[in-house]
């Protein structure tokens, strides 16, 4: 979905979009269901506010045990976006705000909402997915799945590093 940024007014217009149309048609299984809600305003001539909200659920693998998850996604997010040309800084003088870290700048007047609700489908991404809380892994030795079965294998320590600090005592 394209904005035109000429056609954006001072009073927010809703967009709900729920089709996941904005994810390329090789990560269709990253996403199983997927809600967005957009308001887009105009804050002055050359600059927008998008807000928006993002919900979905995510077909995942375990990082501990690699049992299939589906992971519930959510997050907010606003915009800045502007078509003022963006100020080159040097680098030894530049302090970013809040406001510089929200602002998109378009090398076109048109706002891709498709790009934006892709971009945060991957931020809103855990960088761990686990089955559940306390998910026991696989063994290192035998690869069992910790959940599910005992490991069988002996804990063969003498050959670490560690097992000289077995020799000292508490006095």
């Amino acid at each position: 979905m394209k904005l035109l940024f000429e056609e954006i007014t001072g009073k927010a217009r809703q967009y709900a979009i729920s089709d996941g149309c904005w994810f390329p048609s090789g990560d269709k299984e990253f996403l199983l269901d997927a809600k967005a809600t957009i308001s887009v305003s105009r804050r002055d001539g050359q600059t927008v506010i998008l807000q928006g909200e993002l919900e979905g659920w995510r077909a995942a693998r375990c990082d501990r045990c690699g049992e299939p998850v589906d992971e519930k996604l959510h997050c907010e997010f606003v915009y800045l976006i502007t078509i003022r040309e963006e100020q080159a800084v040097k680098l030894h003088d530049l302090e970013c705000s809040d406001e510089d870290a929200m602002t998109l700048y378009l090398e076109e007047p048109e706002i891709d909402v498709d790009e934006i609700l892709l971009e945060q489908s991957y931020l809103a991404v855990p960088l761990k997915t686990l089955c559940k809380e306390d998910c026991k892994g696989v063994c290192a030795g035998c690869g069992v799945a910790l959940n599910r079965e005992t490991c069988c294998c002996v804990d063969d320590t003498s050959s670490s590093a560690f097992a000289v600090l077995k020799k000292f005592t508490k006095s």
